[in-house]
């Protein structure tokens, strides 16, 4: 019997590559709203993996302003998104052997679902993934296990789980839920980067999740 039945992924930076369409979002958010302030490449990196609101609260205390911030980022983002993702290389072939070989798939993203929602079908995801976790959803975001029991919860019952993520939020979730963690090693922000939240495993390509999962069930 497996120790492991159920894998959880984050979905930006992860399976798929937004990279190009987070950061143009970002800036044309600063733009307008904060036009005197000027975002160079590096620091809207460290947006990624935060909330919006989260991220916004650190320029502004105004409730009204955040929230203006945040839909002009969501419209830039749905309106603009095309042609600016793509799935990383041998996603589609490793998660639907996943699948063939019973394992419960499960998203939770840090993203709202009307932002998330297009990349994700483009590449027909939604037909291998059992459970959806947007932002929409939860109570309190990533690094809380909030969204992992969520996940979980909708799975039914489970014997064990590990969540998949190209940030620290991600690992932290699933250290703060009390299942197995494995940082990305092609995340943006760097492996050495993801290491500080001490993830159980760092995946170095999406194939590399067969060696974790054999080493789960071997120990």
């Amino acid at each position: 019997m497996k120790k492991i039945d159920t894998v959880l992924f984050d979905l930006d930076g992860t399976l798929i590559d937004t990279n190009k369409i987070i950061i143009q979002s970002f800036q044309y958010t600063f733009e307008t709203h904060f036009p005197n302030i000027k975002m160079d490449v590096d620091k809207i990196l460290t947006f990624i993996g935060p909330t919006l609101q989260q991220t916004f609260s650190e320029y502004t205390n105004d409730p009204f302003v955040i929230q203006d911030m945040i839909t002009s980022y969501r419209k830039h983002y749905v309106e603009n998104e095309m042609g600016l993702f793509e799935i990383y290389p041998n996603v589609i072939e490793v998660v639907t052997t996943l699948k063939e070989e019973g394992y419960n798939l499960g998203i939770v993203t840090s993203k709202f679902k009307e932002a998330a929602w297009p990349s994700f079908t483009h590449y027909d995801l939604d037909k291998l993934f059992d459970v959806f976790i947007s932002l929409d959803e939860v109570e309190i975001p990533k690094p809380d296990r909030n969204p992992i029991d969520l996940a979980l919860s909708r799975f039914g019952n489970t014997k064990g789980a590990i969540m998949i993520g190209d940030n620290k939020s991600d690992i932290l979730a699933g250290k703060n839920a009390g299942i197995y963690s494995a940082g990305v090693a092609w995340s943006i922000k760097g492996s050495a980067y993801l290491m500080q939240a001490n993830p159980d495993f760092m995946l170095a390509d999406m194939k590399d999740i067969y060696r974790v999962l054999n080493k789960i069930e071997e120990d």
